[in-house]
């Protein structure tokens, strides 16, 4: 680096600070702070969560996971698109009807105060780990782009801006940074990927030079093969439904109608953009094989093909995907523990300003906590390892209380719910650790021992409350007009033929992964069309109870 990239990364750094902690003048309320008063544009909200999404754990550890294992990995990425648009059109309206601002809240409403204060807590530390898996990941990369190794100084630089900017304007300051980080970060990665292919021969090169297997969407065998997939699509449901800070930001929409936009919106983006990551982690495969380790495959890359005065930008571009996702997650867990926690079971009658401070101090806790976590993720395989063993073990037990038994079955008692929820976690925890099983069973057999759990321990205990009803004018119940039938077949269509292709990958079948991707294609045109004709799609007049 020359001194125009140091002076250039310095000035953004410098800049993002600047523009987070405007935004402190911009909170008058908590709701300001957690949801950002709920007033995002769909285009805001597709930006934000897109930017959120593609993190450095994606630039930087799924690259380098597709550096090492190949180009599979990218159903991690494709599976969670796909469930962005299922939970944007179906569930995600539902929840946002209740005027929630987090999942512990609608757990209370429908179980009891135990089971908020239980999920909140274990929550706090799971949001937590994962922005210290993101810190660890964009530490790795600022290392190796920038040449400045200390790993405490790039953990002090990251948690010092995002702590400082999101304690100070809350969701806003998140939104509106992410938003200027979605143009720098896709100007980096539209920088990189022509070099990379480039010094490679291109696609044809890739074909020719790496090793078999590695080009292969869906695999047999292999550390993310088929059975890994449908593992990955389980954990994508599960976040597309209840990861807070992808909630927190549909929360922050207008209305219903936004959210179902914006989510299918940011999903179908997401998509396309994969490739910008993953290739040229398979071209770094063939230009630098041998590195120590997979996370610093796109950062030698970056540091050895473009010149200097480039490299300045697109390390700015690396950061602010970094800078976007860590300040999400920061707010979530603050969140978290201001509104679960502290405002619930601490200090019931405290007022809107004291809430304020408490959710300030919360992300300042927070922080210290991630930065925690940063320095463990090492010793727990790398950034991708790491984030699955976390999500394999606490993800799905959750999903499975909330989701299913919270909206679906009304028998579920508190009881049921909490029994599920630990019996679940600690089966995937003694499956990983004490057996050392991979993703893919943990997430099945953590999710099946929920899922047994909890009918069995409601129907031998009583206290079963109600299924909340949505607040506000009642959801409009559109007709099922033939083309609402014809664009939800052309979504299901597109998902079996997904399916199928995973499934047919079991069997090594030669045709698995271009079924695959036609059914891919096909379900995200079903999911658009889908949003187009949608009930939440209309007007607000439209949600106006008639008279």
């Amino acid at each position: 680096m020359t001194a125009f990239d140091y002076a250039t990364v310095a000035i953004f750094l410098a800049g993002v600070l600047w523009l987070g902690s405007r935004f402190y003048r911009w909170i008058g309320s908590p709701d300001d702070f957690y949801v950002a008063g709920r007033q995002l544009t769909p285009f805001m909200l597709a930006a934000a969560m897109t930017t959120a999404n593609i993190s450095l754990f994606s630039l930087v550890g799924v690259s380098g996971t597709a550096y090492q294992s190949g180009i599979s990995i990218i159903w991690l990425t494709w599976t969670g698109n796909m469930a962005l648009v299922l939970s944007g059109l179906f569930v995600i309206p539902v929840l946002r009807r209740l005027r929630i601002r987090t999942i512990p809240e609608f757990l209370e409403m429908r179980y009891n105060g135990a089971v908020r204060i239980l999920v909140g807590i274990l929550w706090v530390f799971r949001l937590a780990f994962w922005i210290g898996v993101v810190l660890y990941a964009g530490v790795t990369a600022a290392q190796q782009l920038t040449g400045i190794r200390s790993f405490t100084f790039w953990v002090c630089v990251f948690a010092l801006i995002t702590v400082i900017y999101t304690t100070s304007g809350g969701m806003w300051s998140v939104v509106l940074t992410n938003n200027v980080g979605f143009f720098l970060m896709m100007a980096s990665v539209l920088t990189i990927l022509p070099m990379a292919m480039s010094a490679v021969g291109w696609w044809p090169g890739l074909v020719a030079q790496l090793p078999a297997g590695h080009l292969d969407f869906l695999t047999q065998a292999g550390k993310y093969n088929w059975k890994t997939v449908i593992a990955f699509i389980l954990l994508g449901i599960q976040w597309a439904t209840l990861d807070q800070g992808l909630l927190q930001s549909a929360f922050s929409a207008r209305d219903a109608r936004v959210v179902s936009k914006g989510m299918v919106l940011s999903g179908f983006m997401i998509t396309p953009f994969a490739f910008l990551w993953i290739t040229p982690g398979l071209a770094a495969r063939l230009l630098y094989p041998g590195l120590p380790k997979p996370e610093m495959a796109v950062p030698t890359l970056i540091v050895h093909l473009l010149p200097a005065g480039i490299l300045g930008f697109v390390i700015c571009g690396f950061l602010a995907s970094g800078l976007s996702t860590i300040g999400s997650n920061l707010n979530a867990a603050a969140t978290l523990a201001a509104n679960d926690i502290y405002g619930r079971f601490i200090n019931r009658k405290a007022s809107p300003r004291r809430l304020l401070v408490a959710v300030r101090i919360a992300t300042v806790l927070a922080g210290v906590l991630m930065i925690a976590v940063t320095y463990v993720v090492p010793y727990l395989g790398g950034a991708v390892d790491a984030y699955l063993t976390i999500i394999s073990i606490m993800d799905m037990p959750l999903f499975v209380i909330a989701i299913p038994y919270g909206l679906l079955w009304k028998r579920a008692t508190w009881q049921g719910a909490m029994a599920a929820y630990l019996a679940g976690s600690v089966a995937g925890a003694v499956l990983r650790f004490g057996f050392g099983m991979d993703v893919a069973p943990v997430t099945i057999i953590s999710g099946a021992v929920a899922a047994l759990v909890c009918p069995v321990v409601s129907l031998l205990t009583t206290g079963a409350r109600p299924i909340p009803a949505p607040q506000g004018p009642p959801e409009p119940r559109a007709p099922l007009s033939f083309a609402r039938v014809v664009a939800l077949c052309v979504l299901a269509l597109g998902f079996l033929l997904v399916l199928g292709g995973i499934l047919m990958a079991s069997q090594a079948a030669p045709q698995a992964s271009p079924v695959a991707l036609t059914g891919l294609a096909v379900f995200f045109a079903g999911g658009i069309w889908t949003a187009a004709i949608h009930p939440a799609s209309r007007s607000p007049r439209a949600l106006e109870s008639p008279r």
